[in-house]
């Protein structure tokens, strides 16, 4: 992909899980959620700088530190020149990861697909499974988590498959135009190697078309083979890579 498509979809990516705070800095983003996950606390960059580099890698350090944060940065492999001056100032890479992409076709089987699904607009009943599946256990993270939801504006789309009547895998999408964020994909642990996962991602993406997206997307961490593997048998292509430079304290 070129730099500037890479650069619109990783604005779409955080509508689909938007901060507490944001603040654009010289075509930079920098959100704050409370030092909760990378993608709400991280600096993106959407455009090219007018100012120098040192200068705006500075202000956001002195910006996160005011409110007790270390300095991370979501660059994709288009940004090699500030990769590597972060690098060169003790940054440490953490979750390298993939972005990859789907072209939805119409399936034939919907209705066998759809089967023991719900969909909701709104996550009031798809959280508590969601947590639970995860391990959540800390009110604090699971408040912050639910914080980022609501601030979310574009669609959302709220997926559970359901086994002898209870949630058994979950997932959520972020809706704006032509493209769906696919994200919050989990299954129950007790209920892995049934073909649920597959099961869970064919309904996201089918109802996502329905709401008028015509590309599915996501983000994968590199080392997490199981997903990977499942999206790829989906038909999902990878387009470019991400990770997060983590200012070293």
């Amino acid at each position: 992909m070129k730099t500037d498509e890479i650069r619109t979809l990783e604005k779409k990516a955080a509508k689909g899980w938007v901060a507490n705070e944001t603040i654009e800095y010289d075509g930079w983003e920098m959100r704050f959620g409370n030092g909760y996950t990378g993608r709400a606390n991280s600096v993106s960059v959407y455009e090219d700088s007018s100012k120098r580099m040192e200068d705006k890698v500075v202000y956001c350090e002195n910006l996160y530190t005011s409110k007790g944060l270390p300095c991370n940065f979501k660059v994709t492999d288009e940004d090699k020149e500030l990769s590597k001056f972060l690098i060169n100032r003790g940054y440490k890479v953490v979750t390298p990861s993939d972005v990859m992409i789907l072209e939805i076709d119409e399936p034939e089987d919907k209705e066998e697909i759809y089967k023991h699904v719900v969909f909701s607009d709104e996550p009031s009943e798809w959280f508590d499974p969601y947590f639970a599946f995860e391990g959540f256990t800390d009110e604090k993270k699971i408040e912050a988590y639910k914080q980022f939801h609501a601030n979310t504006k574009v669609e959302k789309l709220y997926v559970t498959v359901l086994k002898d009547g209870k949630p058994v895998a979950v997932a959520s999408c972020a809706i704006e135009g032509e493209y769906s964020l696919l994200h919050n994909v989990i299954v129950d642990p007790a209920y892995r190697g049934l073909g649920l996962g597959r099961k869970l991602c064919l309904a996201a993406i089918y109802k996502s078309k329905e709401l008028g997206a015509k590309y599915s997307y996501l983000q994968v961490i590199k080392d997490n083979s199981v997903a990977i593997n499942l999206y790829n048998k989906l038909g999902y292509k990878k387009i470019y890579e991400y990770c997060y430079l983590k200012q070293n304290k």
